[in-house]
């Protein structure tokens, strides 16, 4: 490895922050919208040993399993540049969260999706939220019109947690007007009207971790 690639991958990624390809309050970057719809997903683990290349890769894991490609994301990008579409990071969201925390996690998100368009890959933008009170941000540097996704993973265990998914779907319809949704894990019993649902089945989130999958501490 050259001295040139070290110093880049070691560079803070405040660095890659542009307030001009930014909005709202905290400067949330901003992603260009997207319509490619991908023929099936590969998580990030899986997706650093696959050769699947036509499918699209999808972060929805333990934040644990990709918070390396927050530390190192220009060893990953190239990896991921492969494939025919990556969604943002699914950093998370807890209700129980500080405020300062759902933001950073939202930001960082956006900012490593902007990165990926740079380096030419076919982002779709990620979305959640933890209440109303993220509703303020979190629908910051999404593209009107366009195509995102959602994950319902973790979030129809309970009335309470379903309303919220809800009430948050609502808000973020309202907010970004989408025309297609790539819908990760159980349908929702949810009118999406005139909107284009694409339905992925959830492949990860019991799926044990085997010798093959990728750990963030190993040297690719």
């Amino acid at each position: 490895m050259n001295k040139n690639t070290t110093r880049k991958r070691n560079r803070n990624l405040w660095e890659e922050f542009d307030p001009d390809l930014s909005e709202g309050k905290y400067q949330i970057p901003l992603i260009r919208k997207e319509n490619y719809i991908p023929p099936g997903l590969v998580d990030f683990s899986q997706a650093i040993r696959s050769r699947d290349f036509s499918k699209g890769v999808h972060f929805y894991l333990d934040d644990s399993r990709f918070e390396c490609i927050w530390k190192e994301p220009y060893r990953y990008i190239p990896i991921l540049k492969r494939f025919s579409c990556v969604f943002t990071p699914d950093f998370s969201l807890y209700t129980d969260m500080p405020m300062a925390m759902k933001i950073w996690n939202l930001y960082r998100s956006r900012l490593i999706g902007q990165m990926m368009q740079r380096a030419g890959i076919a982002v779709i933008p990620t979305i959640s939220w933890a209440g109303p009170e993220t509703y303020e941000f979190c629908f910051d540097g999404l593209p009107k019109n366009g195509t995102v996704t959602v994950s319902t993973v973790g979030v129809m265990r309970s009335r309470p947690a379903r309303e919220l998914f809800k009430s948050g779907l609502l808000a973020m319809l309202a907010a970004v007007r989408p025309k297609r949704i790539l819908m990760y894990g159980k349908l929702p019993d949810f009118d999406f009207g005139k909107i284009a649902v694409f339905h992925f089945e959830n492949t990860s989130y019991n799926w044990k971790i085997t010798k093959k999958d990728v750990n963030c501490k190993e040297t690719l």
